[in-house]
């Protein structure tokens, strides 16, 4: 015989089920709030995730633009950055340790700078035409200093000079001079 539900019965469906929502309100309140509260938290915490990752990107790429500038690759930067974070790289990276001899920064060998058609480089940029003390750009005919290391780096005569007067170091590759207490 089927159960007919009147205003009573009725009613009383209506009780259990706000009764039930009540329990789950409770419960949901015990776990850290209501359903639109944890998603207020999610969305921030994915917003900090963001945050996170654009910070990181915006490192990874001024990384690469300052190996772009200095002609060295992104792993040469990161290994220099180490030893100087571990206080092994002995204060020579970015300058002001010991100066380089007079007789070394005297002996540097000078070339007159002839401008190049523009050539792709290896990090598909340009040759260097700029000192990368100064960021002058480099004059047909002009007199440059070039230092020994291995990538020949040229600079200005007079700027490369300043720099070994504080630092006995190439400004882009690290490459040492000998220094005043190496000529005994």
């Amino acid at each position: 015989m089927p159960m007919l539900l009147g205003s009573h019965g009725l009613a009383g469906h209506h009780v259990a089920r706000a009764a039930a929502h009540g329990r789950r309100q409770e419960r949901a309140r015990a776990r850290g709030g209501t359903r639109q509260r944890r998603r207020l938290v999610w969305f921030q915490q994915q917003a900090t995730a963001e945050q996170m990752v654009r910070r990181q990107i915006r490192g990874l790429m001024s990384l690469h633009l300052l190996a772009l500038r200095l002609g060295l690759d992104i792993e040469t930067i990161v290994a220099c950055l180490q030893e100087e974070a571990n206080g092994s790289g002995a204060g020579v990276w970015f300058g002001a340790a010991v100066p380089a001899s007079a007789a070394a920064v005297a002996g540097l060998e000078k070339r007159t700078f002839v401008v190049h058609a523009t050539t792709e480089g290896e990090c598909g940029g340009v040759t260097k035409e700029e000192c990368a003390i100064c960021f002058e750009d480099f004059e047909d005919g002009e007199e440059v200093a070039v230092m020994p290391c291995s990538h020949r780096h040229e600079f200005h005569a007079k700027c490369i000079g300043k720099w070994l007067g504080r630092s006995n170091t190439c400004p882009l590759c690290r490459h040492q001079l000998p220094t005043a207490g190496d000529d005994h």
